[in-house]
Parts: C-alpha cells; sequence; structure tokens
C-alpha cells in the first residue's frame, strides 16, 4: 500500500509524485469547502440576498423533502430528514417543525399507515427552492464567468463523478 507524503517535494517530478501531488491540493480544497459548508456561507449569502430571514439549515431540509418528492411520492418521513442531513431524529423533527412554523412543509398522515406522518411541501416551500436555487445559481455563475465552456463542461464532470463517492 502506497502512503502519500504529508508534503509532496516539489522537485520531485515522476508521474507518483505528480499525482500525489495533485491529490494534496484536492484534500487542501476540500478541507476549504468543507468548513465553508458547515459554516454554510454560500446558503447564508443566498438567503441574505433574497432578503430571508430563515436559517440555511431550513432550506436544507426544504430540499430534502423537494429531492425525495421524486423518489418518495408517498412523502418523507422525518427519519428521511434525519439520515440525509446525517442528525439524529430530534434535531431533524426540530427542524421540520420550524418548516412546517414557517408554511413551507405540511405534515399529512401516510396513506399508507395513517399512524405515521409524511412531509410534502407546500406552494411556498416549492417556491423558497425555486427561487434560492435561481439565486445560488447565478452567484456559482458569477464565480466561474472567465471559465470557458469547455472548462466548466470538464469541471462539472469531474465533481459530478468525484461526487458519487460521497454516499448518503
Amino acid at each position: 500500500m502506497m502512503t502519500a507524503p504529508e508534503r509532496p517535494d516539489p522537485d520531485d517530478e515522476t508521474p507518483e509524485a505528480t499525482r500525489i501531488a495533485a491529490v494534496a491540493e484536492i484534500d487542501a480544497a476540500l478541507g476549504r469547502l468543507r468548513r465553508s459548508m458547515a459554516r454554510r456561507s454560500l446558503g447564508r449569502r443566498v438567503l441574505d440576498e433574497l432578503g430571508l430571514a430563515i436559517e440555511p439549515a431550513v432550506v436544507e431540509v426544504v430540499d430534502i423533502i423537494a429531492e425525495s418528492d421524486v423518489t418518495e411520492p408517498a412523502g418523507v418521513a422525518i427519519g428521511t430528514v434525519a439520515a440525509r442531513l446525517d442528525v439524529d431524529p430530534s434535531q431533524a423533527s426540530r427542524l421540520v417543525a420550524e418548516c412546517v412554523r414557517a408554511g413551507m412543509v405540511e405534515r399529512l398522515a401516510s396513506q399508507d399507515d395513517g399512524r405515521r406522518s409524511v412531509l410534502k411541501l407546500t406552494p411556498a416551500g416549492r417556491d423558497i427552492i425555486a427561487s434560492t436555487q435561481r439565486q445560488k445559481r447565478a452567484l456559482l455563475l458569477g464565480h466561474v464567468a472567465d471559465w470557458s465552456d469547455d472548462e466548466l463542461a470538464g469541471f462539472a464532470r469531474s465533481l459530478s463523478r468525484f461526487a458519487t463517492l460521497a454516499r448518503g
């Protein structure tokens, strides 16, 4: 098994050293992304620019429900939200309650099991998702404005391929 040095030797130009240096650069970039995502920087900026006084975590819940509507048309359970956010069910339940209070999500009795409730987006929830996605994409387009179409398409393909590593 190959072990990579913490800091690649900048004078080593072997193919293996070049790959190690590239992986070290990816690792550093992922660290910056992880810290930014933990702060929810992009989400906060989008919400601020839209003038929405809600927490990014609320939008994440609404987004999870919107994505799950395709795969779970009967409705999404709180357990699904908890799993996708990687939080405990009680925290997911609090976030869902906030979404319900804000009028973005409604709890309905499951058609399969009346004792179980499922979550569905309201029109306001769908509007929030549409407006935040538009704003986020506009911001991202601004960040890559000087990239060529080929660079952007290549990055999109590579990032999507790399994202398959993220399971869950």
